[in-house]
Order: C-alpha cells, then sequence, then structure tokens
C-alpha cells in the first residue's frame, strides 16, 4: 500500500492535491523541495512516497478520486514509466468527469515535446507502446491521455531556471486555484 505525505488532520479539511511524477527521476530533486513548498501553504499533498513496482494501483486510483486537484509533473523520462501512464489516464478520466482540475507541469521538457511525442520523451512511449501491444485498450487510455492533458494550461521549469522563483509563483496559482486562505 502506498503511504501518503499528507498530514493526516488536513485530509478531511483540505481540498487534496495528487502530484503524478517519475519518482526515479524526480523523488530526491524536483519533488523534495516542491512538496514541503506545498505543505508550506497548508495544501493537503498525496505524493506516492513508496512507489512499490508492480502493485495493484487502486489505492492510488482512489487517490486520485479523492484529490481536487492533480498535478502531473511531465519529465524526460516519464513515458518509461507504465505506472506514471495508468495513473495520468485515471486522472484524465477524473478529469473529463469534471472531478478533478489538472495543472500539468513540464519539468526540464518542453511542452511541445510531451504534446506532440517527440524526442526522447516519445521515443520512450513507443517503446513502452510496443511492449504493452497485447493491450491496445490500456495503450488507447494511454495515447488520449498524453493527447488531453498537455493541452491544459500549465506551468514550464526550464532546466536554466532558479527553481524556487518558480515555487513561488506556481504555489500562488495553486493556492489562488483552490482557495486555501495563506494566513492559517
Amino acid at each position: 500500500m502506498a503511504a501518503s505525505s499528507s498530514d493526516m488532520g488536513l485530509r478531511s479539511t483540505r481540498p487534496q492535491v495528487f502530484v503524478n511524477f517519475r519518482g526515479e527521476e524526480l523523488r530526491r530533486g524536483f519533488i523534495s523541495f516542491l512538496e514541503p513548498a506545498l505543505k508550506n501553504e497548508y495544501i493537503n499533498v498525496f505524493i506516492d512516497v513508496l512507489e512499490l513496482r508492480g502493485r495493484d494501483l487502486q489505492n492510488l486510483f482512489v487517490r486520485i478520486k479523492e484529490s481536487k486537484i492533480a498535478l502531473v509533473i511531465f519529465s524526460k523520462d516519464y513515458t518509461n514509466s507504465e505506472w506514471c501512464l495508468d495513473e495520468l489516464a485515471k486522472i484524465k478520466e477524473c478529469m473529463d468527469l469534471g472531478n478533478l482540475e489538472v495543472i500539468p507541469i513540464f519539468y526540464k521538457v518542453e511542452p511541445s515535446v510531451v504534446k506532440h511525442l517527440q524526442g526522447y520523451f516519445g521515443e520512450n512511449f513507443m517503446n513502452l507502446k510496443s511492449r504493452y501491444k497485447n493491450d491496445p485498450e490500456r495503450t488507447r487510455k494511454w495515447e488520449e491521455a498524453l493527447a488531453s492533458v498537455p493541452q491544459k494550461f500549465g506551468l514550464t521549469f526550464p532546466e536554466y531556471r532558479f527553481l524556487p522563483f518558480f515555487f513561488i509563483v506556481s504555489l500562488n496559482n495553486l493556492t489562488t486555484l483552490i482557495e486555501i486562505p495563506t494566513n492559517i
């Protein structure tokens, strides 16, 4: 079962933010800055801290359904992970039902590369898709989610920018979006 990084006392009173990202690539870098920054703004955040490979994703799907906002952090190696893509497909499903606001974040990858499945990002996806050629329904959902979610207005974190400045801008946008007072 995945562990939550959210404070248990806040879960019942605050909208939950689900963070979807490639763990191997971002957990010790970007996420290690993002998680405390969100918590410092009293934002109830769920980050899968265990990422147990091969386990049933149903617990994470429940967390996605419980959330009001999903941050989808696209990165270079994102499409190496069927785990990320399965979560993304569930996020799109909840978004399409109007139950989830989605904010894509393009971390060290250009939005156009993600939107058009180009470069390393696109190659990884095609390789993963060919590994799952016997599960066309699953790969169709991945493709639909990759076509839909990046079209939403999002944030770009280029490699050459100073991250704390963007965290402040991003947090202000997110705080406004979920209407959490910052003077708690």
